[in-house]
């Protein structure tokens, strides 16, 4: 074969495996997912004082003087659209996986942007909120597409709902997180 052609032959099987590297570490690019969600205008920010669970967090809210603005005490937030397998009572198939990921995501200390939906509370009087940290990633749809949670449709909490079931099923199709180990 001449020199020129295995070049050319090198060239394309590089091309095709960097190709099959970026699809296989972002499916989402494969089936079509929709891209992240921007932050609304209107998000404020929060602290996180701990993680419960992969869908249940504890916030606070302090002014730059450290006064608590939003409340004195930690709000349990439920994040909205998604539900990730449980820790307590029982331990459900990948459990403790959401858990670190929601940490990994949402350590103590950091500061996210948070936001409503239609609803502001749950019926366990949780704060109902779309997360995102400082950089800008969706933790809601981020824990969704990496196979930590499911979507869920709760009304009238829905503004992302169609964009989160994209992603659940672009993760199932994809076997990740516990669509690969549950």
């Amino acid at each position: 074969m001449p020199r020129r052609r295995l070049i050319a032959v090198l060239l394309v099987a590089v091309l095709v495996l960097a190709a099959f590297w970026i699809l296989r570490a972002n499916p989402a690019i494969l089936h079509g997912s929709p891209l992240p969600v921007g932050v609304p205008a209107d998000a404020f920010e929060m602290q996180v004082v701990s993680v419960h669970d992969g869908d249940t967090l504890n916030l606070q809210t302090d002014s730059p003087d450290g006064v608590v603005v939003y409340s004195a005490a930690p709000v349990t937030v439920r994040l909205i659209g998604i539900d990730t397998p449980e820790i307590y009572p029982q331990l459900e198939c990948y459990g403790h996986e959401a858990t670190s990921e929601l940490e990994r995501l949402a350590p103590v200390g950091a500061t996210l942007l948070v936001s409503h939906d239609a609803g502001l509370t749950d019926r366990y009087d949780r704060s109902l909120f779309y997360l995102w940290t400082e950089d800008g990633t969706f933790i809601n749809l981020s824990l969704v597409q990496e196979g930590f949670a499911v979507a869920i449709k709760v009304a009238p909490n829905d503004a992302y709902f169609d964009v989160l079931k994209d992603a659940e099923n672009a993760a199932q199709r994809s076997n990740l997180g516990m669509w690969g180990s549950c």
